[in-house]
């Protein structure tokens, strides 16, 4: 039997207890309780809840860990669909364009940024060029020039020639590190008239591009009544002109709409 220190819970007075009837009677209010003692299984019950707690909460812990590890093994799979997914469609993208690209280049030429100041040049010549603007055109690239006179179609001279190149060699016609040209014509007899440039690289030699006014090159011809019809640009390629054997006849070249147009064609001109 356990002894017990016991107040009255109504007034605070010590109670007078009956050991032997569990009783307790309190003198100064009157009250009396009943006093039940402790049982071992209600001692012993929050220990097992707590240790019943610890391992719901040690297999709450591990659910939790596999859910984790079950939703990172998706997000995973679903990044590497993911990748997958924009990896095809990158590459379709590419397939596409390439094919465009082929398509329509046999079309139209592409676009170029004249690459050297020999370009340039000659996309700033002009049907009423001088002489005296090739010099000092020239000049202004940083050119070099050959001048000559010679005839052509005559037995005394009547052609004033230049022939214009990025170095004095290669306008000299001797053995140089760059071989485009520019040749240029003026009619010594008409008050020095402009006549006709051609732009020529060794690396299509085939293809010429012309500004053209009068006179004659290979087929390409005017008499002065028409040069203001035949008077302009042209790409000339010789692979143009009609195979034998073909009804029709088609010449050599090419009208063009400025100087950038005709030398696009030399680039990426495809039979």
């Amino acid at each position: 039997m356990k002894i017990y220190n016991l107040k009255c819970p109504n007034c605070g007075a010590t109670l007078s207890t009956d050991v032997k009837n569990n009783r307790a009677r309190c003198e100064y209010c009157g009250n009396e309780f009943y006093i039940a003692e402790a049982k071992d299984n209600d001692t012993k019950q929050p220990e097992r809840d707590e240790k019943t707690d610890a391992v719901q909460a040690k297999q709450n812990l591990k659910q939790e860990h596999v859910a984790a590890a079950n939703r990172a093994a998706g997000d995973a799979e679903e990044n590497s669909k993911s990748h997958s997914r924009d990896f095809i469609i990158v590459f379709l993208f590419i397939i596409v364009g390439v094919a465009l690209s082929l398509l329509f280049d046999k079309k139209t030429p592409q676009d170029i940024v004249p690459k050297t100041d020999l370009h340039r040049f000659f996309m700033e010549l002009r049907q009423d060029s001088t002489p005296q603007d090739i010099e000092t055109l020239a000049q202004k690239h940083k050119l070099h020039f050959f001048r000559t006179e010679k005839a052509v179609n005559s037995d005394t001279a009547n052609i004033i020639y230049y022939k214009v190149a990025k170095t004095n060699e290669t306008a000299l016609d001797k053995q140089g590190e760059h071989g485009e040209t520019v040749e240029i014509e003026f009619d010594a007899i008409k008050n020095n008239a402009f006549r006709l440039a051609v732009y020529a690289d060794p690396e299509h030699i085939v293809s010429r591009a012309i500004l053209f006014k009068y006179g004659t090159y290979y087929s390409l011809s005017a008499e002065d009544t028409k040069a203001k019809d035949v008077a302009g640009y042209y790409f000339y390629n010789n692979s143009l002109r009609s195979a034998a054997g073909e009804q029709k006849t088609h010449p050599p070249y090419l009208k063009c709409a400025d100087a950038a147009e005709a030398l696009k064609y030399i680039y990426t001109y495809k039979k």
